[in-house]
């Protein structure tokens, strides 16, 4: 398996990240958009995949609600570049 079982909802991933970094959308639209991708994938052999997006929303919503504003972008960049990461490794991991 060398492709992603739901290549719509990976790229919608990526681009609402891509969006967030240069600041072309808010940290509640992230969320949203990472949500929807949650909400899409159902395979049985993806659930590592939706379990990454669904800690990561919690870890945004988590960052607005307990952190001072402006920490707010740092540590969501962060949430971010560790969301992307994993779904690379992850994939690597799960395409043999």
């Amino acid at each position: 398996m060398n492709e992603w079982l739901y290549p719509k909802a990976v790229e919608a991933v990526e681009r609402a990240c891509a969006l967030f970094l240069s600041g072309e959308l808010s940290a509640c639209d992230l969320q949203a958009a990472l949500y929807k991708a949650e909400q899409e994938i159902l395979a049985y052999e993806e659930r590592w995949l939706r379990s990454l997006l669904c800690d990561a929303e919690n870890r945004i919503e988590e960052i607005t609600y307990t952190e001072s504003s402006e920490r707010h972008s740092t540590l969501i960049i962060l949430v971010v570049h560790q969301l992307l990461e994993s779904m690379q490794r992850g994939h690597s991991l799960h395409a043999q």
